[in-house]
């Protein structure tokens, strides 16, 4: 028996959804619902006109009941609808609502106590009908109170009637939530499966990425250094070595092939450098991060550039993969709100620009070497990757980049890149344009 309730226990809180409850059960929408209500039954029973045609009788009992689901209803609020409590109060509330509203219809005269069924009717359609989804045991917390009110009070057929398909209205309500509710949690499912696939492959090639770049690095490095050695090696052989003229030719051919083999070395080598360096395009600031944002719609983000904006050298593809990055990691964090925040720095030839979040933040003591190659990730399956691409594309860009705490109580990346006012950089001979506004502190959260 035990198990068996503790089973249908589970049921009913796998049938709820605490944070919509919560929108109903705020202490300021008592006096609109219940206490009108209640509003409504004085009037109905004691207003001169009313009194003689309305015959309220069990005025008192209704009004009880009535207090005791106002009662449940604020602890519900306070308990969040959640833990036993809390549950237990978000279960009972809509019952006591529930029964006051049928003994009422069951204990006025024929014509209103049909229209007061007709009214309870409409609200456990409009409110638990579609709130709760269907359960065994919030059926029978709803359906048995008022099924006994029938037997001991016998009111007249149509009420009973009514009162009757009411609660066959509510089942089947309660029912369609819990099928919509069961579909909704298996498309959140899939996002989220989704989500981490994209994430999973993400991480992937930037792991294959960078692993390949560090070895092709390494590969030239070391290529290099040999190809020292075999050039000093055949010129001290050519100078020192008595050679015959067929092997003085050989020697010859071979450092010819050398030197052609050294030279394409170094033209691989200064391309790769010529490509990790700025372009020598421009592009503004604004635009590039609000590209970044048209990628990225799983965030609430908050951008504040002021009134200017500022002109970057450099490829803006690498900004636009520092934010990406950035809002990833924020989201991974569990932040809801990311702040976008540029300035002027005090020397006025660069930007500082703060990106931070709402999120669990990085402990101190795991921010040192946290942007360098493999740092440890606190995320599961995590490269370690994500914040030195951050690092080397701002460097790229002959930025700096650091993690602070920000004013939300999350992480906050701030980003310093050699820049100007678009203002300036357009030639417009109106004088200083930027009237630089503080940053956020970034010692005090909000």
């Amino acid at each position: 028996m035990r198990s068996w309730l503790n089973a249908r226990w589970r049921a009913y809180l796998e049938s709820i959804d605490p944070d919509a409850l919560m929108v109903g059960s705020r202490p300021s929408t008592l006096p609109i619902g219940p206490g009108l209500l209640l509003l409504i039954f004085l009037v109905m029973a004691y207003a001169p006109p009313l009194r003689p045609i309305v015959q309220f009788q069990n005025l008192g009992a209704v009004c009880a009941l009535l207090g005791i689901g106002m009662l449940l209803t604020v602890v519900a609020y306070q308990h969040r609808c959640r833990g036993p409590v809390g549950s237990v109060a978000t279960l009972l509330d809509n019952t006591f609502y529930s029964a006051s509203m049928a003994l009422a219809a069951m204990s006025t005269s024929h014509d209103a106590g049909l229209g007061l069924a007709a009214v309870h009717g409409v609200m456990l359609v409009a409110l638990p009908g579609q709130y709760y989804g269907f359960s065994l045991l919030f059926a029978a917390v709803m359906c048995v109170p008022v099924a006994a009110l029938l037997v001991v009070l016998q009111p007249a057929l149509s009420i009973v009637i009514v009162t009757i398909c009411s609660l066959i209205l509510l089942l089947v309500c309660m029912e369609g939530t819990r099928v919509r509710r069961l579909a909704s949690l298996r498309q959140q499912r899939l996002e989220q499966a989704l989500g981490a696939v994209d994430r999973l492959a993400d991480e992937s090639i930037q792991t294959a990425l960078t692993t390949t770049l560090l070895s092709l690095g390494h590969f030239l490095h070391e290529l290099r250094n040999y190809q020292t050695a075999i050039s000093l090696s055949l010129e001290y052989v050519s100078a020192k070595a008595k050679l015959d003229e067929v092997t003085s030719a050989a020697l010859a051919e071979a450092q010819s092939a050398q030197r052609r083999q050294e030279q394409l070395l170094n033209d691989v080598v200064a391309d790769l450098r010529g490509r990790s360096r700025p372009a020598e395009a421009h592009f503004a600031l604004a635009q590039t991060v609000n590209s970044a944002l048209g990628e990225w719609n799983n965030l609430d983000v908050v951008v504040n550039g002021g009134s200017v904006d500022f002109e970057i050298a450099g490829n803006p593809e690498h900004l636009r993969i520092v934010l990406l990055n950035l809002l990833r990691n924020a989201e991974q964090a569990g932040a809801r709100t990311v702040s976008i925040v540029w300035r002027a720095d005090s020397s006025g030839e660069a930007v500082q620009m703060i990106v931070h979040d709402d999120g669990h933040g990085i402990a101190e003591e795991k921010r040192a070497g946290l942007f360098e190659t493999f740092a440890l990730s606190d995320k599961k399956g995590g490269t370690g990757l994500g914040l030195y691409l951050v690092r080397r594309y701002v460097e790229v860009l002959g930025g700096q980049v650091r993690i602070e705490v920000g004013p939300m109580g999350g992480a906050a990346f701030v980003i310093r890149l050699p820049g100007r006012p678009l203002a300036d950089a357009a030639g417009q001979p109106d004088g200083p344009v930027l009237i630089p506004t503080p940053l956020p502190s970034l010692h005090d959260r909000e």
